[in-house]
């Protein structure tokens, strides 16, 4: 295992994946880690066009040689912060970024995708009692579209994976991102002692645990910056 990944080990996952994305012959499709290239030839069947970045020179040099569909556009480099535009994103993220993945996919416009995820992760971004479950469900719908076992990797992971779906519902900036986070780092106080740390007069007494994670994203976009 390089780079904390871990490799699928048939075409049944990666038809899952594509599946849930809902891809079409006109898309652009967005994939963050060629890695073996089992996600990347189906996508390349399904897709208008493919870019698939790959962090692990190694794996990138062997999906050179192997892997040449017309609309396949392979890069070796880090993937996140890239500034292409498409209308699918789909991958098997890798677990250790998971997290700055999901957040980074919030800031974009792309409409759709699909993403293999630690189930754990799962659970995180579908709980309005975590920062990142506030942005993850107010960027996007997001729906379970199956599970995978750790015995479909190579290596095992420690835990299984489910496959997500997602549909763009907001942009959710980095500015907008960090008030977030920021609120949550004063979870246990009322939301009047809260808002006053960040220079906001309120009389508001609840408590951000209260709240559904809709209305904490509208509080945190009043005080990005």
């Amino acid at each position: 295992m390089r780079l904390g990944q871990h490799f699928l080990r048939g075409s049944r996952e990666a038809s899952l994946i594509a599946d849930a994305a809902r891809i079409t012959g006109r898309d652009t499709v967005f994939e963050l880690g060629t890695g073996r290239g089992a996600l990347t030839r189906e996508l390349c069947r399904r897709a208008g066009r493919v870019i698939s970045v790959e962090a692990d020179g190694r794996l990138a040099a062997e999906a050179a040689r192997s892997m040449g569909a017309p609309n396949l556009e392979l890069r070796h480099g880090d993937g996140v912060g890239a500034a292409d535009e498409f209308d699918v994103f789909a991958s098997s993220i890798p677990y250790m970024r998971s997290r700055e993945i999901v957040e980074w996919l919030a800031s974009l416009r792309f409409g759709r995708g699909a993403l293999l995820v630690q189930r754990e992760f799962a659970e995180k971004i579908a709980s309005p009692r975590r920062a990142i479950g506030v942005i993850a469900s107010h960027a996007f719908s997001i729906e379970e579209a199956g599970r995978v076992d750790r015995s479909r990797f190579d290596p095992p992971p420690r835990v299984d994976s489910v496959v997500i779906s997602i549909t763009r519902r907001n942009v959710v900036r980095p500015a907008h991102a960090r008030a977030i986070h920021g609120l949550f780092s004063y979870r246990r106080k009322t939301l009047r002692n809260v808002l006053g740390r960040f220079g906001v007069e309120s009389g508001r007494e609840g408590r951000l645990e209260d709240m559904g994670g809709d209305e904490i994203a509208g509080l945190a976009a009043g005080i990005a910056r």
